[in-house]
């Protein structure tokens, strides 16, 4: 039945092309649909969204490894709804790519690395781990030969940290920002490991006094602020400069709310100039490009294993920023404008003699203080 209907889609996908090619004008981009060409491997990249500064970051590092290898991506959007991210790896599949790098992993894992299999194509994961969290079908597909592995950042000590340092600062009252839970096991380890920290300070007179967790990330900003001018602290799942920072704003609460940011966009470092924002979470461009090097020598036949035989797993760390000054140097060393990683740092992980360990060894030793260094700062 897959099969049927992928040769549905290629169908479909073929009339638009030559539809498009007839009017003078070419396959949308970013659809996911876009018929590769020649004899290029080929690479999908699923994202959440691509309208802010994670997608643009992602996108920019990925592309300096795809463009030295000569290999043809394009990109599609997971949204909300699982089922998107599954049509989007059966369109691809179609098209005739050659593997996927997937920034919207979850539960539906083993579904799509079964499409893979189908089709012959790679799959690897970046952003959110699959391995760390139950019902995500891991022990399935850790063994599959298309399942190219994983690289993920510790949620839980991130948020763990952000909050342990606004207790530190003097925060006694909290709220809890951000989509609501089920829709991202990634989102919901920050929201659990910050509700954590706050109950472990409760002898501290440290409490949770709202939580605005709705797909109307500014409505309940706003409802936070308006009903609970006490809050001292709103730890947030999410991007807050277009949600968290305005309603500060207008209630003059601006620089007496600490407040952090996930993956923060436009404006942002103005933010934390003006004291709105007092954390940054940024960097997962960084593991996205380690995870393009796990694919593609999936993609290529030299498919990287733990010692056990299973896909690689590796972790790495966010950049977490708590002063402008840090914030600025993150955003100058690792963003679309300056990916972390050049094509030559990476090449030597490419190939039939490169060990998983040492992949492993490398990655682990992002930082802030690593990009720093390697500028010369």
């Amino acid at each position: 039945m897959k099969k049927i209907i992928a040769l549905i889609t290629v169908v479909a996908m073929c009339v638009g092309i030559l539809a498009a090619c007839g009017s003078g004008g070419a396959a949308p981009a970013g659809s996911g649909s876009a018929a590769p060409s020649g004899d290029k491997l080929k690479v999908g990249i699923i994202l959440y969204d691509d309208s802010g500064q994670w997608a643009k970051d992602i996108i920019a590092s990925v592309k300096v490894l795809a463009d030295a290898l000569g290999v043809e991506i394009d990109t599609a959007i997971g949204g909300t709804d699982p089922s998107v991210t599954k049509e989007d790896v059966q369109n691809f599949a179609a098209a005739g790519y050659n593997g996927i790098l997937n920034l919207h992993p979850g539960t539906i894992m083993p579904e799509l690395v079964d499409i893979c299999e189908d089709y012959g194509m790679y799959i690897a994961t970046s952003n959110d781990p699959i391995s760390t969290r139950e019902n995500t079908g891991y022990d399935e597909i850790k063994d599959n030969p298309y399942f190219a592995g994983e690289v993920w950042e510790d949620e839980t000590v991130t948020a763990s940290a952000i909050v342990e340092d606004m207790i530190a600062k003097g925060a006694k009252k909290f709220a809890l920002h951000g989509f609501p839970e089920g829709l991202s096991a990634q989102m919901d380890l920050r929201l659990q490991a910050a509700r954590a920290v706050i109950e472990s300070h409760k002898a501290d007179g440290v409490e949770l006094v709202a939580e605005g967790l709705n797909f109307d990330k500014a409505g309940a900003a706003r409802d936070i602020v308006g009903q609970h001018p006490e809050v001292e602290a709103i730890f947030s799942s999410v991007e807050t400069i277009s949600t968290v920072y305005q309603p500060l704003n207008d209630a003059g609460l601006a620089d007496k709310v600490l407040l952090n940011c996930y993956e923060p966009g436009e404006g942002s470092l103005e933010a934390f100039q003006d004291g709105t924002i007092n954390y940054t979470i940024t960097g997962t461009c960084a593991d996205s490009m380690i995870a393009f090097i796990l694919l593609y020598n999936a993609m290529t036949g030299n498919r990287l294993s733990q010692a056990d035989g299973s896909a690689p797993s590796i972790q790495m760390s966010y950049l977490l920023s708590t002063t402008p000054e840090e914030y600025q140097a993150a955003l100058e060393l690792c963003s679309d404008q300056h990916p972390p990683y050049t094509f030559e740092e990476l090449e030597q992980f490419i190939g039939p003699d490169v060990k998983f360990e040492d992949v492993k060894a490398f990655a682990e030793t992002f930082s802030l203080d690593e990009l720093k260094a390697k500028a010369g700062k």
